[in-house]
């Protein structure tokens, strides 16, 4: 009966719930993790499900409405309303499309036909997803002519709600299923880590809070029987080894610990405070490198990066850039008659004006001496002419208080850019074939030619008299881009 007695008390560690041993907590943050592994999946085949999507929505109005423009162009030509009707209902086989309007130049309304009123409600996520509700207009044009008149107008009008209704369901099933598969995963792998390793840990626990290795009264016992000759049996054996002399430097490495404690709190804070002054310094440093110390404008370093980033959104997006040079007109002879000082003076005066007059997004720079440039982003040739006159008359109106003096300056200024294709229609057409050409080169190539056509306007508003704007003459472009590339 004392036998029996032992056995239960020997087995109360090996019978506790579990809820209450390392399986348990492993099963808590295996469902933790597998939740959030499964959300961070279902957010990103979301996303890719979102973004397939709307290609697919995208291309099928592309593709439907220019398909399309021809036969409108022969409807309102002929004034065929069988061939609209025939036309409109081929149009809403796209379940995007809800409504068809012909506009004849002349008349007004030609033809009109939509869905029934509710075919396709719109939801909440429609405001959202896919561009929402829209109406795009198109022009229809006679090709036959030469100028190709406008003889009308196509309107139609978009409702992605069936693209929402089929993503909404795809980010249902897939959080469903991924869900299910990760909390499945997360259930079998706790299960297992159980019985492989939490129950014989649990035994080998118990023996070793009954074991009292200081206790020579009596032999330690062998550690409980386990079925594999595996590390498990290893440790029990060497753990129990190893007790007394644990037992014995306990003190002391308590000692050491805390000494230790306190050696690396000190040396933290020593590491921390180093890196937050390293850290300023790079930064310091960083800003330096890209900044010129005595107008605080950026530096013809910063200016040719971003210059470089603008041309390459140019050459993959269409988004035009435009660049502006100026000089200071007789800049030596302030210095030579007020002093060094005074021309310092008109420099910052200069600064300050160029950026009280440029948007935000714009990014005045300079270049070096007198020499200063705007960079664009996203700005026509025309917008940067009108900039560059607005700052000439800037420049003249401003005044430099110097020495008791009020010192006035000029500037010259020379525009070169890189127009988008609709910026292009003004421009002669050979000169938009060598527009497109540009595209093939590389960046660093079409960042200097730009630099050197608004450096020849500049040089050419110096000769004219000062004090003017010069646009950049794109037909010696060619003659630029050579230049350019025999220089690398």
């Amino acid at each position: 009966m004392e036998k029996q007695s032992d056995e239960k008390h020997d087995d109360v560690l090996a019978g506790l719930k579990l809820g209450s041993t390392i399986a348990a907590r492993l099963l808590k943050f295996s469902l933790f993790l597998a939740v959030v592994l499964g959300l961070f999946i279902v957010a990103v085949r979301g996303y890719q499900d979102y973004k397939w999507l709307q290609d697919v929505y995208e291309q099928a109005n592309q593709r439907t409405i220019s398909s399309s423009i021809p036969v409108a162009t022969e409807v309102l030509l002929k004034r065929d309303h069988v061939l609209a009707g025939v036309m409109a209902r081929g149009m809403l086989n796209n379940r995007s499309i809800t409504r068809v309007v012909l506009l004849n130049a002349e008349d007004g309304i030609f033809f009109e036909t939509k869905r029934t009123a509710g075919e396709l409600p719109a939801s909440s996520w429609t405001e959202h997803l896919f561009g929402g509700l829209q109406t795009v207009i198109f022009p229809v044009r006679d090709a036959d002519t030469k100028s190709g008149t406008t003889i009308g107008e196509m309107v139609v009008d978009l409702n992605p709600q069936v693209f929402v209704s089929v993503y909404k369901s795809r980010l249902f099933w897939s959080f469903l299923t991924t869900m299910f598969l990760a909390v499945l995963m997360a259930v079998v792998f706790a299960g297992m880590s159980y019985f492989v390793f939490s129950r014989p840990l649990l035994r080998l626990g118990n023996y070793l809070v009954k074991s009292d290795p200081t206790d020579d009264t009596r032999p330690l016992e062998m550690p409980p029987y386990h079925r594999y000759d595996d590390e498990v049996q290893l440790l029990g054996s060497v753990t129990i080894g190893l007790f007394g002399m644990i037992r014995r430097q306990v003190g002391q490495l308590r000692k050491a610990r805390d000494e230790l404690q306190d050696a690396n709190i000190n040396l933290e804070t020593r590491v921390v405070q180093r890196t937050e002054e390293l850290n300023e310094a790079m930064q310091k440093l960083e800003v330096q490198a890209l900044t010129d110390p005595l107008t605080s404008l950026p530096n013809r370093r910063a200016y040719l990066s971003r210059l470089e980033e603008a041309i390459l959104m140019w050459c993959r997006r269409d988004i035009p850039v435009s660049i502006i040079l100026l000089d200071i007109d007789r800049f030596k002879g302030i210095n030579d008659t007020y002093g060094h000082q005074a021309g310092d003076a008109v420099l910052v005066k200069l600064a300050q004006t160029m950026q009280e007059a440029v948007r935000a997004i714009d990014l005045p720079a300079r270049m070096g001496g007198e020499e200063f440039a705007v960079l664009l982003p996203g700005e026509e040739l025309e917008g940067a002419m009108m900039l560059a006159e607005r700052l000439r008359l800037a420049f003249e109106q401003a005044e430099v208080e110097f020495g008791g003096a009020k010192l006035s300056f000029t500037s010259s200024f020379g525009v070169s850019g890189l127009p988008s294709k609709d910026g292009m229609t003004a421009i002669n057409d050979e000169v938009a074939v060598q527009f497109e050409a540009l595209k093939g080169r590389d960046v660093s190539q079409i960042s200097k030619m730009l630099y050197s056509m608004a450096d020849s306007a500049l040089y050419k508003a110096k000769e004219s008299g000062r004090n003017r704007s010069e646009l950049a003459d794109f037909h010696e472009m060619k003659e630029h881009a050579n230049t350019v590339s025999s220089d690398n």
